[in-house]
């Protein structure tokens, strides 16, 4: 029996030393096949690096299924791109660049590319070619030529979808609404597109929205709408119905400014949502009309729209309320990284205001006009709306303010989850938000740089590649008797937070 459990405790022990080995093998093949990768891509980025500057021409280019788009349409889409490349790191760059243009202005579901080459031919030195190929390729031989490589771009156009429809709901900052939503893509081979959207929610009980959009180059892009929204805002129910046509920018990210111009004309229609309304916004209900000219500038050069870990972003946004207001306001967002895999991530963000108004004596603005801050994507531990005048319960808005804020994001310190799209969260927060019946500058910035309502909390990010959530547990350290603070646990879904 002795003999018997002897042997089976060999086989046991014969068993485990074989899978130790097998594994061995295994992580060793791993780390083989990983070595012989990083060693190709060196390979490959060294020999780009010693030709990035040989002068090329593209002289044809191929492009497959390309039957839904007009030919004109393409033809500005490779002279504008492809069409200027020089060299061969200009041919890399430009043809990541047609592949992202072609997906954008919706004429491409997308857009695969391969290089072919015809060989080379030469240019004379004295031609007007030359200069330019001379400064991209580093070196003028001795001889009266200079050899260009032939170059013949192939494209694989993955055509997209003419016609969708989908439903869904969303849910976020105690609001949720269900919507439905149809597109008609590449309508006449331009990248032109139609879309009608239909939402019924509890704070937007409806809106009906039509929209058409088109490229009007590789680097400009017209949108108009129609539209129609009713909804909440505070203790007031506002009913939206206008047009707005916008012409907007799509330069190259993080290397030039870009630029929407608008113009916007709302019927708007106010009404109290309570029988205990203030008389301030008693006073705001009824019809009006405003037509408003605007213009944004904007510099990107985040990582990601919705938890970037590096770069920053501006904006800059000025209207014109014909015969009403000219309103100013300001955005400032860094965000840096440290250690490995982005282990620490600090962000601060800056926004302000200004609005001016042309007639505060005959006519008070309309409060939807004005700014409103506080709430979980803004100055946290308030309530939405949770800053400023108020007039009983319900908020005044100002003419005026000041937000700032400083993060620090960390990866969760258990090797399990520390790769996951978990973040700690620590804040400060703070700001100010006035009515300054246009008083003079002075009396403005005493106002406007004291006195901050100020907030600090911790809390979790889930930072999901389309939307970012965020419960914290936050914290107000000081505050005027008007705002409406939020002590504890608060919940926020968006693209943009302070």
């Amino acid at each position: 029996m002795a003999d018997i459990d002897g042997q089976e405790s060999q086989l046991e022990a014969r068993i485990l030393e074989a899978g130790i080995k097998d594994s061995s093998i295994k992580d060793n093949e791993k780390k083989r096949e990983e070595l012989l990768q990083n060693q190709q891509v060196r390979y490959f980025n060294d020999l780009f690096e010693k030709h990035q500057h040989l002068p090329v021409k593209v002289s044809h280019i191929a492009i497959n299924n390309s039957q839904d788009v007009r030919t004109e349409v393409l033809q500005s889409m490779v002279d504008a791109t492809v069409g200027t490349a020089i060299n061969l790191q200009q041919l890399c760059e430009k043809s990541d660049l047609l592949a992202l243009k072609l997906v954008s202005s919706g004429l491409a579901e997308n857009a695969a590319q391969t290089l072919d080459s015809r060989g080379t031919f030469k240019v004379p030195l004295d031609s007007a070619a030359a200069p330019n190929l001379w400064s991209v390729s580093g070196r003028r031989g001795s001889s009266e030529t200079l050899s260009v490589i032939d170059v013949v771009p192939k494209v694989e156009l993955l055509p997209v979808k003419k016609f969708s429809a989908k439903t869904g709901t969303n849910v976020g900052n105690g609001e949720g609404d269900g919507y439905l939503q149809f597109q008609w893509r590449n309508a006449f081979g331009g990248g032109e597109k139609f879309t009608f959207d239909a939402t019924k929610g509890t704070k937007t009980h409806s809106s009906y929205l039509l929209a058409y959009s088109q490229p009007v180059s590789p680097w400009w892009f017209w949108d108009s709408m129609l539209f129609k929204n009713s909804r909440e805002m505070g203790r007031a129910e506002l009913l939206l119905r206008g047009i707005k046509l916008s012409l907007r920018s799509d330069f190259i990210k993080g290397k030039n400014l870009n630029h929407e111009l608008s113009f916007e004309s709302v019927w708007r229609s106010t009404k109290a949502a309570s029988s205990s309304s203030s008389n301030y916004l008693l006073s705001q209900c009824g019809d009006d009309l405003k037509n408003a000219l605007s213009h944004s500038l904007y510099w990107d050069t985040r990582n990601s729209t919705t938890f970037p870990t590096r770069g920053s972003h501006y904006r800059v946004t000025n209207e014109l309320a014909l015969g009403r207001y000219v309103k100013s306001s300001l955005e400032a967002f860094k965000v840096r990284s440290w250690l490995d895999k982005d282990f620490i991530t600090t962000s601060f963000t800056l926004r302000g205001g200004y609005l001016k108004s042309f007639s505060a004596a005959r006519r008070q603005t309309h409060f939807a006009d004005k700014f409103h801050v506080g709430g979980s994507n803004d100055v946290r531990s308030f309530q939405l709306m949770g800053l400023g005048p108020k007039d009983h319960l319900d908020s005044m808005g100002g003419d005026a303010f000041l937000a700032y804020g400083f993060s620090t994001f960390s990866r969760l310190p258990i090797k399990r989850w520390s790769n996951s799209s978990f973040r700690l969260h620590a804040f400060f927060n703070g700001g100010r938000l006035i009515s300054h019946g246009n008083s003079d500058i002075q009396t403005l910035a005493k106002c406007l740089f004291s006195q901050h309502s100020t907030s600090m909390g911790l809390g979790l990010v889930f930072a999901h590649p389309m939307v970012r959530f965020e419960i914290n547990f936050t914290v107000p350290l000081t505050a005027h008797s008007s705002d409406s603070i939020r002590k504890g646990f608060q919940y926020g879904i968006g693209l943009s937070f302070l």
